[in-house]
């Protein structure tokens, strides 16, 4: 082949190469090419599991600058006076944008748009992402060995053993989510704000349906923590569970504006979008109490809008009060409650295992709403909530911690706060402390055990057993809601060679003690060193 014909036909190769690259838009375009059209670019940013490990970087909305885990083609800009706005919105007939929506009560606006240039003009502090948000999953999560689940006894281990039909009367509790469908376990007063319409043919998610069953679900084999309560349904999701922040915004605005007092997300999203931090304060500064759930990729920060700091985040637990492997840890975690094979309603008038955050975020709500209809006095939402947060019962590390909150939720210790004459001593969790360099030398098997009724008691005797060592302890006294932690500096030895170690604890009460909860009187279990521990 002659050398100058082919060098001839590799330049030419080489420029086509280069003259078709330069046709495309530099960042939003190769999004396109490596995901698709913007649905299926949704449906890979959502996953089955929308939730990183991290949370992500903030980063300019500008054309050149794009953020992974927002929806393409799409931005929303904010504008901080009403004249820029109203102008803005008369502008769009006349330019390449699209009205997507809009969110007169936060001045904001959500625009499409084909190409990165056709943002030329708009202001970079006033441009925002909008980020996918989604029903949380739990498939790329495999449950970890030993957790049981609650089926119908998910009241009684929160303490509801007594008839709870008439608590949450005069609450009004917004549900945001994918709609609530008639059921035969819904029965009381729903009001329906449709923010998104099902598709022609299409089935509704069944998920609103779940988590409002279990905060007011009225049927003697499916009640909810708060039968009484009004219902608020805001559908934000679509047939295929996915959202958007900027609804996601819309809906709490609408929710606060329709009278909610309570906010139920159980919903989650990668994305910290700042029209939804300013939508939960619109709310919160309104009375307004927010719970969301932390999220189902066994992370270890909580997804949004559930990590915002306005926003009560909610963990998953078995029935053994163990925290579960694909609950979302977080240093702001505030409660856990149930949440594995938990007896919910589907559309149909059916009944379904619910396993996830999303139902736990229900209990608290409902907790909430029965407080305020119980209690004596007229109580806010955020002062029940504050309240509910008091009477938790300890979990996992002394204190809050990351993977129970405060601890697991307690209704019934919340709602009888103030009923005489309970007793109730309970060995509330093991773990172990490791030695370090810095507060801790020695390390040993913490074990707290917590008064959760209202009187104080008196000489108690605490028996610890490390690998088949006895540890008596006298406890002398202890007061309501009072917690210890008694150390005990054993076992480090064994658990660093045998890579577990057999612990228990059983607390007797003194003489003329009542206890009404003997069944937490004594733990037994099987502590796992930190490189063994799945």
């Amino acid at each position: 082949m002659n050398s100058r014909f082919l060098i001839a036909s590799l330049a030419l190769t080489i420029g086509l190469i280069v003259g078709w690259t330069l046709i495309k838009t530099p960042q939003e375009e190769k999004i396109t090419k490596q995901r698709g059209n913007v649905s299926q670019t949704i449906q890979e940013a959502v996953g089955p599991n929308p939730i990183s490990s991290r949370k992500p970087k903030s980063t300019s909305a500008r054309d050149g600058d794009f953020d992974p885990n927002a929806i393409p083609y799409e931005r929303i800009i904010s504008f901080e006076n009403e004249d820029d706005y109203r102008r803005f919105l008369a502008s769009l007939g006349d330019s390449k944008l699209r009205n997507l929506g809009q969110i007169d009560t936060l001045r904001a606006v959500r625009i499409g748009f084909r190409d990165s240039s056709d943002l030329d003009g708009l202001d970079d502090e006033q441009l925002a992402f909008n980020f996918p948000v989604s029903i949380p999953d739990t498939r790329d999560i495999a449950p970890q060995s030993g957790i049981v689940g609650f089926g119908n006894t998910a009241l009684a281990f929160l303490g509801i053993t007594t008839d709870n039909s008439a608590w949450g009367e005069g609450v009004r509790i917004a549900v945001i989510d994918s709609g609530i469908e008639p059921h035969i376990v819904l029965t009381g007063n729903i009001q329906h704000i449709n923010l998104v319409e099902i598709g022609v043919g299409a089935e509704p998610d069944t998920h609103g349906t779940s988590v409002a069953s279990l905060i007011a679900g009225t049927h003697p084999n499916l009640m909810g923590v708060a039968p009484s309560a009004d219902l608020i349904s805001v559908r934000i999701v679509d047939e295929s569970g996915t959202s958007s922040s900027f609804l996601l915004a819309e809906g709490i605005i609408a929710a606060t504006d329709a009278g909610a007092q309570i906010i139920n997300i159980s919903l989650g999203s990668d994305g910290d979008s700042l029209l939804v931090q300013q939508a939960v304060e619109y709310a919160t500064e309104r009375g307004i109490a927010i719970f969301a759930s932390s999220g189902n990729a066994g992370s270890e920060t909580a997804s949004f809008p559930a990590a915002n700091e306005n926003v009560f985040s909610v963990g998953a637990v078995d029935a053994l009060g163990q925290h579960l492997n694909f609950s979302n840890s977080d240093d702001n975690l505030a409660f856990t409650a149930p949440g594995f094979q938990v007896q919910a309603a589907v559309n149909g008038d059916s009944v379904t295992s619910f396993t996830g955050t999303s139902g736990s975020v229900a209990f608290p709500v409902g907790a909430v709403a029965a407080i305020m209809s119980e209690s004596e006095t007229r109580i806010s939402a955020l002062d029940a909530t504050e309240l509910l947060l008091s009477f938790t019962n300890e979990a996992g590390t002394p204190g809050t911690d990351p993977l129970f909150g405060t601890g697991i939720l307690d209704v019934g210790r919340a709602i009888d706060r103030d009923t005489p004459g309970i007793e109730d001593l309970a060995v509330a969790s093991q773990t172990f402390l490791f030695p370090d360099d810095a507060t801790n030398t020695i390390g040993g098997l913490q074990v707290s055990i917590e008064n959760r009724g209202t009187e104080p008691i008196f000489q108690s005797s605490l028996l610890i057993e490390i690998d088949g060592d006895r540890f008596p302890v006298a406890v002398q006294s202890i007061q309501p809601s009072e917690r210890q932690v008694i150390t005990i500096p054993a076992g480090l030895s064994e658990l660093q060679n045998e890579g577990e170690l057999s612990v228990a604890s059983k607390i007797t009460v003194g003489a003329g003690t009542q206890d009404v909860r003997p069944d937490n009187n004594q733990r037994e279990e099987v502590i796992l060193s930190p490189s063994d521990d799945s």
